[in-house]
Parts: C-alpha cells; sequence; structure tokens
C-alpha cells in the first residue's frame, strides 16, 4: 500500500516515530524495517523524534524497532536518552504488575469481580513482553454495583482519591457518578495512579463486556479479561473517543491484526450493533495508512465509508505539535471535540454528548454550592467551563519553558 499523502506531508521525525510506535511480527517485519529505514535515511530531527515519543508515549516500542533495524545509525545520545526511557518504561510495567497483584488479591478475598483495561497485561497479550508497551496508570472495571465496595478496598490498602478529588457533598458525588466512568487513586509510597472504572460508553453496553468475559489468572489471583471479540471494540472506541492522538494505540490495533488476534468482519457487526461502527473504522483507517498494512478487500473503502470529518480531524489530532493555548483556542477545540463526538456516535443524543464536553468536577470546587442550590452548575456551566480553560492555559504556558532535549 503507498504512503498516505497526509502521512509523506509529515516531518521525518514523525514519520519515524509513527513507523516505530510499535513493534511488528515476524510476518511483517519488513513493511516496518522499510518504513523505520526509510525515515532514518531522510535525516530526522532526533530532539523532536524525542519529544514525539515522549507525546505518543511508546518508549518501549521505539527502542526495540531502532535496535532490531539493520542499517540505520541513531546517535549515541539519543540511543542513551531512548534507552533510558525504555528501561523506565519496563520499570513502571513491573511495578504495575506487582500492585494488580495485590488488589486482585484484595478484590478477590471481598468477592468483587474485576477486569484490568489496557496496561501490562494488554502488553503481554499483544507481545508476549509485559513491558513494552507504556502505561502511566492502571486501570481497573468493576460491576457498578460493587464501585462503593471496592472503593473501600483500595482506601483500606493505602490507596488514596487523587488530589483532584476534593471533599464532594453526596449531590456532587452523585453528578460525578451520572456524568463520569472513573474516579482515580494513587497509592502513596510509589505514586502510581489508579482509575477505577464502573463503565464504558453505557451501563447496558458494559454489561455484554461483561457477560463475555473469560477468567484469567494473575499471580494466583483471578480476574475477567476482556473477550477476543469485545477487546478490538472497546480499544477503537478508547482511541477514538480521544480523536487517536497518541499513536501507541493505533499500534495495538496494528498487533492484533497482525497477530491474527481478530475478525475484523465479525468485530466490525459486533461494532455496529453496539453503535461503535464509525470508531474502529477509523481506527482500522489511520493504522492501515499509518503502517502500510492491507486488510480485507469486504471492508471495502474506508475514506468513502466514513463521514469526512471523522478523518480530518484524527489526523490533525495525531500530528499536532502541542500549540499553545488560549482561551479562543480551547473554544475551538471544544466545539470540535463535540461535533467530532457527535459524527463519532450518532446514536448518542445531543444532551448526553453536551453534558459530558461541559460537566467537570472541578465546577464544584471553583463554585462550591451547597447542594439546596445545585440546580444552578445547570446554567452557569458555560462560563465554569471558560473559566476552567483559561485557568488551565495559564498553568499550561508557565509550565513549558524548559522542557527541551539538550540535542
Amino acid at each position: 500500500m503507498p504512503q498516505s499523502e497526509w502521512l509523506r506531508k509529515t516531518s521525518p521525525a514523525f514519520q519515524l516515530m509513527i513507523a516505530s510506535s510499535w513493534i511488528a511480527p515476524d510476518s511483517h517485519r519488513d513493511i516496518q524495517d522499510r518504513a523505520v529505514q526509510r525515515a532514518c535515511y531522510a535525516r530526522p530531527n532526533w530532539t523532536e523524534y524525542l519529544d514525539l515519543v515522549d507525546r505518543h508515549r511508546t518508549p518501549g516500542s521505539s527502542w526495540a524497532a531502532l535496535k532490531r533495524t539493520a542499517g540505520v545509525h541513531v546517535p549515541e545520545q539519543v540511543a542513551r536518552e531512548l534507552q533510558r526511557r525504555s528501561d523506565l518504561c519496563r520499570w513502571q510495567a513491573m511495578l504495575h504488575l506487582q500492585l494488580l497483584a495485590g488488589i486482585l488479591k484484595r478484590l478477590n478475598q471481598s468477592g468483587i469481580p474485576v477486569m484490568p483495561l489496557k496496561g501490562p497485561l494488554l502488553s503481554f497479550a499483544l507481545y508476549r513482553d509485559a513491558g513494552l508497551r507504556h502505561s502511566r496508570d492502571l486501570d481497573i472495571l468493576v460491576p457498578q454495583p460493587e464501585i462503593h465496595r471496592a472503593q473501600e478496598c483500595l482506601e483500606n490498602m493505602g490507596w488514596r482519591l487523587g488530589a483532584e478529588y476534593f471533599s464532594l457533598s453526596p449531590r456532587q458525588w452523585e453528578a460525578s457518578f451520572q456524568n463520569e466512568h472513573d474516579v482515580g487513586y494513587v497509592e502513596p509510597q510509589q505514586r502510581c495512579q489508579l482509575e477505577l472504572h464502573w463503565q464504558w460508553h453505557s451501563a447496558q453496553k458494559t454489561e455484554q463486556y461483561w457477560a463475555r468475559s473469560t477468567t484469567k489468572e494473575l499471580s494466583g489471583f483471578s480476574y475477567r479479561a476482556m473477550s477476543r471479540a469485545d477487546l478490538p471494540i472497546y480499544l477503537s472506541d478508547h482511541g477514538g473517543a480521544h480523536q487517536w492522538f497518541r499513536a501507541k494505540w493505533l499500534g495495538d490495533l496494528a498487533r492484533l491484526h497482525c497477530n491474527g488476534q481478530v475478525d475484523w468482519i465479525d468485530a466490525l457487526a459486533r461494532a455496529r450493533a453496539l453503535g461503535q461502527e464509525r470508531s474502529m473504522l477509523l481506527g482500522l483507517l489511520l493504522f492501515s495508512e499509518c503502517y502500510d498494512l492491507e486488510l480485507q478487500h469486504a471492508l471495502g473503502s474506508l475514506r468513502k465509508t466514513l463521514p469526512h470529518p471523522l478523518a480530518s480531524t484524527a489526523v490533525r489530532a495525531l500530528t499536532a505539535r502541542n500549540p499553545e493555548r488560549n482561551a479562543w483556542t480551547a473554544l475551538k477545540e471544544g466545539v470540535q471535540t463535540y461535533r467530532y463526538h457527535r459524527v463519532l456516535w450518532p446514536d448518542r443524543s445531543w444532551s448526553k454528548n453536551l453534558i459530558r464536553l461541559t460537566h467537570c468536577r472541578h465546577d464544584f470546587k471553583i463554585l462550591p454550592l451547597p447542594d439546596g442550590a445545585f440546580w444552578l452548575y445547570a446554567p452557569l456551566r458555560p462560563f465554569l467551563w471558560a473559566w476552567r480553560h483559561i485557568t488551565r492555559t495559564s498553568r499550561e504556558h508557565g509550565a513549558c519553558t524548559s522542557a527541551k532535549h539538550p540535542y
């Protein structure tokens, strides 16, 4: 497959990051090797490349891909930096596995079903190597009726609510559970973060994930693993929800495809029934273009199948260089995100998309209203949203002063 037009227009550093954002199995290694060699021969800016590896969180795969590709030269200082990032990624994966085993033990003892999402277990499922895929935090899913008991178990183990979870009133907590799908925790000693999820998309769709899941073990403790049929749907929808702005998510789908771990025709039929077909089609389009991978002819022309704004928005998010933000760009991004989600999930009501865009628990901290006046948050949401983005932009502008690599 010829390289896509949008990818040809990107810098050699970006093309190298894309080429090394996954590890192709032996059956497709020659395709990846050629892409890595082509980008290296174009003399990439190595500072830009390391910045892109950080933004797309691909240190493990990037280091492994460059090491195994013949005929490419990586400057010694860049190689040391990349190996350091890869080693840190592997160390963090081992820590996550250790902490996850402890959580499984406690939840097993309490009789609470748990399903780990992504993380080192996904890395192992894709690569037989838990430390190759970067994970910033742990994600676990528990049934919604068990959320409070699961929280109690975590807190008894020493996990604490994240800093963003200040003291909330009962009505504020209720609103958070209605409009969000996870709550964040931090392990104080290791500073590891965890997201405790209770649903994905809707309670009905989450119940179907549970019904088709299988039982597996980690260090002798059981957990539920997403079925092979549901995993590509979940990964596609996760990436699609975030406009595919990290290349590592595309690498996950590419590895699933090349491993022969998914029947895309069947997966698309399931995704269509769940209202998540466009997320999957968008993921298929992007990874086929990024990695020069052929898909079954039965899938047809992906670009003709998808509404135009989806592909262009995702490419724009994937290739963005984190420009400086201000209140006006934040407003434009918010409107674009709303329109993107309306097209991505056409069966979701406009009001639900709007609430997801504007709801934020930080509003309760900006304006701590008593429960009796909770109704005031609804008309004030646009103003609170604007205030949040103005203050966030100021913080981000002050924080991006000296984060450049010395080469």
